[in-house]
């Protein structure tokens, strides 16, 4: 009898499935993983609605790209620096094979259901991933489920040294969701002085659990101005660096550019759906800004 095991199919029109599939053998070069956890991204939300923001992105797909795991087997020929048994985080681009000669692999949207075993991301049972993939091994000493956020910290720590985050700075987090709690994990680390966390009224949860993260201050949005308000935390230097991470909000985009002092950097990392954004450009250039792209984190 064939071995069988579930995983959940996003359409691409705001609907999923609960679907079958055969459990599959590792492919060559690869690896079989038991999946313990996976993270849910904001942009998993704007992928079951049909919005493509990943180059090659396909549907029906199997989603989930903030995964811990376990191998359950690896190929014969495969070369991925782990064993059968270990605990690894996948990360999800694979950016030493090109699948079939031409398609970039991102787990969790480049690889469809009609891709091979069809298990290519973290929301099912089991997931197969192909040579070149970077496995790392993760700790026992923690549940799977807490680890799941190394992916939203990787990015951070990248967004960070990116943006120059240096020792004193006052840098300002746009949006307390987990990747925003952990730009302010990242921005302490970095030597950050002074952090400010910004979000709606029914993120106050979030909101203190920046403080406890390490931020100094955070604002409700609903409640007062948080341009005026970083001004008057600042006394008028404003911040050094604004790490900009909410989901769809293109007013927090523009509030970035006018919390951000002279000669200051904003980097850009919450998706919009492509919605557009109205800047006065002439602003970027006369205070001597550096404007940064979040594309995610580096294999160190």
């Amino acid at each position: 009898m064939t071995a069988t095991c579930r995983a959940i199919v996003f359409n691409g029109d705001d609907t999923y499935q609960i679907q079958d599939f055969r459990k599959p053998d590792p492919p060559q070069g690869g690896a079989l993983l038991k999946v313990e956890a996976v993270g849910m991204c904001s942009s998993d939300v704007m992928q079951l609605a049909g919005h493509k923001h990943v180059p090659g992105e396909v549907a029906p797909v199997v989603a989930g790209h903030e995964i811990v795991a376990r191998v359950e087997e690896l190929a014969d020929d495969a070369d991925l620096g782990v064993s059968v048994g270990d605990r690894v985080a996948v990360d999800l681009i694979n950016r030493n094979y090109v699948y079939q000669g031409s398609r970039l692999v991102v787990y969790g949207y480049t690889l469809g259901v009609d891709d091979e075993s069809g298990l290519w991301g973290g929301y099912g049972e089991y997931m197969c991933v192909l040579p070149g993939t970077h496995l790392l091994k993760l700790t026992e000493s923690l549940p799977a489920e807490h680890m799941t956020l190394y992916e939203p910290l990787a990015n951070a720590v990248n967004w960070a040294s990116l943006a120059g985050v240096g020792e004193g700075d006052t840098v300002v987090v746009l949006g307390p969701g987990h990747v925003g709690l952990m730009c302010v994990v990242a921005a302490k680390a970095a030597g950050a002085r002074n952090i400010i966390v910004t979000g709606t009224s029914a993120d106050r949860i979030r909101l203190e659990a920046a403080l406890t993260a390490g931020a100094q201050h955070m604002i409700d949005v609903d409640a007062e101005d948080p341009v005026e308000r970083v001004r008057e935390i600042t006394r008028g230097r404003l911040a050094n660096v604004v790490m900009e991470v909410t989901s769809t909000s293109t007013r927090a985009v523009q509030q970035a550019f006018q919390m951000v002092g002279f000669a200051g950097t904003v980097l850009l990392a919450g998706l919009k759906n492509n919605a557009p954004v109205e800047l006065v450009t002439d602003d970027i250039v006369f205070r001597g800004l550096t404007v940064k792209g979040g594309a995610g984190s580096t294999p160190d």
